[in-house]
């Protein structure tokens, strides 16, 4: 019994869920294996279409065979012509004709444009005070960040501030996680604080240094 993979319109009208092709060759009568339901559906044609994906600095051009609607967003599984390996991508925007869309049907889409996630490089961002530091991470695409953990670099450990994601907007709640995949930049702190500086009338830098509390001066001493 042939099956198929397209959305219901009774429990899954967007993401495709199985289905059993019941009778027919291009207009067919599916069974939802979710629902149950019944309903007809033009059986998806699968195309070759050219795909283009970003990896780090480099695009690699190759193409898939596509079938039923393409969305953004989409993770599809591409093999690479060249290498004959197969990775997985993140759909960015489809174009069709002379225009960029979001979705539309795979025998329409001209190319995908598309970028690599199964492995994906982060950018964190280090304050320190008036400069900023860049550092650059590769990571499997999978790999989770959580706003107040730690993540160490180079024996360094870095504490996650906030994460902007990709469709621009920021998270910055503590116990948030997002995947590697998702995100577009890390905010970070060393951790280090800088002793503040006050100035005086004649121009003198006076630094303010946190003083030690009882406990810890007691402590030295009994060392």
């Amino acid at each position: 019994m042939e099956k198929i993979e397209v959305p219901c319109p009774s429990c899954s009208p967007v993401i495709p869920v199985p289905h059993i092709i019941l009778k027919g060759a291009r207009d067919v009568l599916l069974q939802c294996e979710e629902c149950g339901s019944v309903h007809k559906e033009k059986k998806p044609v699968n195309v070759l279409v050219r795909v283009i994906v970003s990896k780090g600095k480099e695009s690699i051009h190759t193409r898939a065979m596509l079938s039923g609607t393409i969305r953004k967003g989409d993770e599809l599984v591409i093999d690479d012509e060249a290498t004959g390996e197969a990775s997985l991508v993140q759909v960015i925007s489809l174009e069709v004709g002379d225009k960029r869309m979001e979705e539309a049907p795979a025998e329409d889409i001209n190319t995908v444009w598309a970028r690599a996630i199964d492995e994906v490089l982060v950018k964190i961002a280090v304050s320190h005070r008036e400069t900023t530091e860049s550092i650059e991470m590769r990571v499997p695409g999978d790999r989770e960040f959580v706003i107040g953990d730690k993540v160490e670099i180079n024996d360094r450990k870095l504490k996650i501030i906030r994460i902007k994601i990709r469709d621009g907007g920021f998270k910055s709640r503590k116990g948030v996680a997002v995947r590697a995949k998702d995100i577009k930049r890390i905010y970070a702190d060393t951790g280090f604080k800088m002793p503040k500086r006050i100035s005086r009338a004649g121009g003198e830098r006076v630094v303010i240094k946190k003083r030690e509390s009882v406990w810890s001066l007691k402590s030295k001493k009994a060392d």
